[in-house]
């Protein structure tokens, strides 16, 4: 074959898989999974079974932030297990966060309810799951759940 024919599909194919990298760990900042990592990244296999959290919202720039809808949880009662949809495991790798480091606050967006966890070493990054999926979050913690606060009504 002749490799002028070939040029332009292997230069598309290259230059999809740079973009795809690229933003993949563009993501992992702008959702504030990059800056989770630095503290809560796990070696450790999570036993249970990852529930795929359908409405979330994940990082420091409220609804603008990154990791819509790709977010994946496990539950234990040691704490929580996150994970990023395949596609953008790039650069955000398993986090476990023990429910010793997590707050809990809860809340209402645009007519539908949310749970947000913060967390003790970066607590400007937080994760917000909207509709009944706190609730089942928190079913499964049982006791190990942590106490809720209430919503700060300042926003700083």
């Amino acid at each position: 074959m002749n490799m002028q024919v070939l040029w332009p599909q292997l230069a598309f194919v290259l230059l999809f898989v740079a973009l795809w990298l690229a933003v993949s760990f563009l993501l992992s900042y702008i959702s504030g999974w990059a800056f989770l990592a630095r503290y809560y990244r796990t070696a450790r296999t999570f036993e249970g079974r990852y529930e795929r959290i359908r409405a979330s919202q994940m990082g420091p720039l409220g609804p603008f932030g990154g990791a819509r809808n790709a977010l994946y949880v496990g539950i234990d009662p040691q704490g929580l297990y996150l994970r990023m949809f395949i596609l953008f495991r790039i650069n955000c790798r398993d986090l476990f966060i023990p429910w010793t480091e997590i707050t809990v606050t809860r809340g209402r967006s645009f007519f539908q309810d949310f749970v947000e966890f913060h967390f003790r070493q970066a607590p400007k990054i937080r994760v917000r799951i909207f509709g009944k999926a706190g609730d089942v979050i928190k079913a499964v913690a049982g006791s190990a759940w942590p106490a809720e606060s209430s919503p700060d009504p300042v926003k700083r």
